[in-house]
């Protein structure tokens, strides 16, 4: 049964949603698996504060929109009866020009939706 309750916040940025019947400790587990799953690494913090990245920014500049690279800083806060779960941009994809930007849009918007499924 998904623990998912509402998306408090979604701009092109960021989205924050909200869970109940889940610990913040689960849930930094659950998160950390789905970016794993889809290729992301840790490059600063840890489980439940950390930064992921996929792909190569240095490859990014030198092939724009033909290489990969996307960078999301995630954060999880807790309150009595909820968790809730920050992810943000961390790149604009810039490098990669209108369709790199769009790719980052649009992997933001991937991870909100596979989300919603915890």
């Amino acid at each position: 049964m998904p623990n998912f309750l509402k998306t408090e916040n979604i701009n092109n940025d960021s989205f924050s949603n909200i869970y109940n019947g889940i610990t913040k400790d689960n849930l930094d587990n659950e998160v950390d698996k789905i970016f794993k799953s889809s290729g992301y690494k840790i490059v600063e913090g840890k489980v439940g504060e950390a930064t992921y990245e996929k792909g190569s920014r240095t490859m990014r500049i030198l092939f724009g929109a033909f290489a990969k690279h996307f960078l999301f800083k995630v954060k999880s806060y807790s309150s009595e009866s909820e968790v809730k779960l920050t992810v943000a941009k961390a790149t604009s994809g810039i490098a990669g020009g209108l369709v790199g930007m769009k790719q980052v849009k649009n992997e933001l918007v991937r991870l909100s939706e596979v989300s919603k499924k915890i």
